[in-house]
């Protein structure tokens, strides 16, 4: 029950979320000098500044090549390496390379990769991945002598078969989501959401809650900036009301409750996927809202030259928060707890794209002592027909540096050539197997699985002697 509510809170937020978000685009529009506004205007009109500075610009490289993946045929292969600054461990990490080469046809509903774990310049290790229409399945030569695979249909039976009793929320088939098309809204849903909540959420907020502060210095790499801020203080209580009134309003909105349950649908949350689940969540957070740990929360925007120069969200006695957004966006959080595992994380975060080339950037350092760096760079274009990427991610601790480099390159072709394909003399299917046979079978690649496991990293000196004459079995419920 309590995992049902703590999704009904997940939907509340995302529809708060795009309540703020909606508003903030749509509702502060101005057309004169900050002079004459009210506090209130000025503080929606900057937060809507860096609402939009936030927005993710579209990648149009990535969007080409993602709408050729689905209409042509292409290969791809790529390899991970291992590197450190510490001597004694990088003459371990280097000696490690994953390697995977892959046929995909979208169209045909065919994808098949071979992956090897490579050790010392030898294979340690082999996995062959095979999708043939809706089969989807895997094969190791020292494992077993054919693939095993799983039909993607009537996969609750299967659950069961294995000892699942709870499968209400497994479907029978899964279907891929189109993640792209869960946040968007029509312009007519925008508005809906607009009209109904904008209103619910700014007529409980008093003229009080604003104010402003002249020559408020701010510092945005490393140059000081004398702003004016403003300010939105809402109390718990307050917080607490403006969401039992959303959730309140939202219980009669029949337009908004089937966008929910359709967007639930979508991501195959049976539990939501109806107007009577949706309301039924609705109805479980209204009843446990005091249980829920709202705090005095404040937004701080600063203002410079017409421009918004950074955004702050306090809560109180917990964190604060500071964005700023340029290029690159940068974000400080500070933990003011006393139990906290960190105090201090900035996060910094580079994109540059074009048609042909992209780079992403990511940063993030913990309390000077620890940072991680990711960085992602593609270059080619559908056009070109090839698409090389790389992928650099490396975390540097005590003085240490550990790292990950993926290098990789899909190139489109007109048609696939030397695929190897399922049938019914080269594939297990677990969904044909009884309960009994399913169990044995699972059972002897379970220990097949092991042994090998073992063998493998007794041969990199990665296990103990004990460790290999006393394995763990898993146990599989009838």
């Amino acid at each position: 029950m309590y995992y049902g509510r703590k999704k009904g809170i997940i939907i509340a937020i995302i529809v708060v979320a795009i309540i703020l978000v909606i508003g903030i685009g749509g509702t502060c529009l101005y057309m004169f000098t900050d002079l004459f506004k009210s506090n209130e205007k000025l503080f929606w009109k900057y937060m809507s500044k860096e609402a939009t500075s936030l927005e993710l610009k579209p990648n149009l490289q990535m969007e080409e090549i993602q709408k050729k993946k689905q209409q042509t045929p292409y290969t791809t292969d790529g390899k991970v390496e291992f590197s450190s600054t510490n001597d004694e461990v990088n003459n371990n990490l280097q000696k490690i390379k994953l390697t995977s080469e892959g046929k995909i046809d979208k169209t045909n509903n065919y994808a098949y990769s071979e992956n090897k774990l490579e050790y010392n310049n030898s294979t340690i290790f082999n996995l062959k991945y095979l999708q043939d229409g809706d089969i989807y399945a895997l094969k190791s030569d020292e494992i077993v002598n054919a693939y095993v695979g799983v039909r993607n249909k009537n996969l609750k039976v299967l659950m069961q078969k294995l000892g699942i009793s709870a499968t209400f929320n497994i479907p029978d088939e899964i279907i891929p989501i189109d993640y792209s098309s869960i946040y968007k809204l029509t312009k007519e849903e925008e508005k809906h959401i607009n009209e109904t909540y904008v209103n619910v959420i700014m007529q409980n907020i008093t003229k009080d809650c604003y104010s402003r502060q002249t020559e408020a210095v701010v510092e945005k790499y490393g140059v000081s900036y004398t702003t004016t801020s403003y300010r939105l203080d809402l109390s718990s209580n307050l917080i607490s009301n403006i969401v039992l009134n959303i959730l309140n309003t939202l219980k009669t909105d029949s337009v908004t409750l089937n966008l929910i349950a359709s967007k639930a649908s979508e991501l195959g949350i049976e539990e939501y996927a109806t107007v009577d689940g949706v309301s039924k969540a609705i109805d479980n957070i209204i009843d446990n809202l005091e249980n829920i740990d709202f705090v005095d929360t404040s937004f701080v925007v600063y203002a410079y030259k017409g421009e918004t120069i950074a955004t702050e969200v306090l809560l109180k006695n917990r964190s604060k928060t500071t964005i700023y957004i340029d290029n690159p966006i940068k974000i400080k959080y500070e933990n003011f707890q006393e139990d906290a595992e960190f105090n201090v994380m900035n996060i910094e975060m580079i994109t540059k794209n074009t048609s042909t080339q992209s780079n992403f950037n990511i940063k993030a350092n913990v309390d000077d002592q620890t940072e991680v760096i990711i960085d992602i760079s593609n270059t080619g274009s559908a056009i070109d027909g090839t698409l090389d990427t790389n992928i650099i991610a490396s975390i540097i601790q005590n003085n240490e540096e550990y790292e990950m480099i993926y290098t990789g390159t899909t190139k489109f072709i007109n048609e696939l050539e030397n695929i190897e394909k399922l049938n019914e003399t080269n594939c297990a299917i677990l969904n044909d197997y009884s309960q009994q046979d399913l169990n044995t079978l699972i059972q002897a690649l379970m220990n097949q699985i092991i042994t090998v496991f073992n063998q493998k990293a007794q041969m990199i000196g990665a296990l103990s002697s004990t460790n290999i004459n006393n394995p763990i079995l898993p146990e599989i419920t009838m």
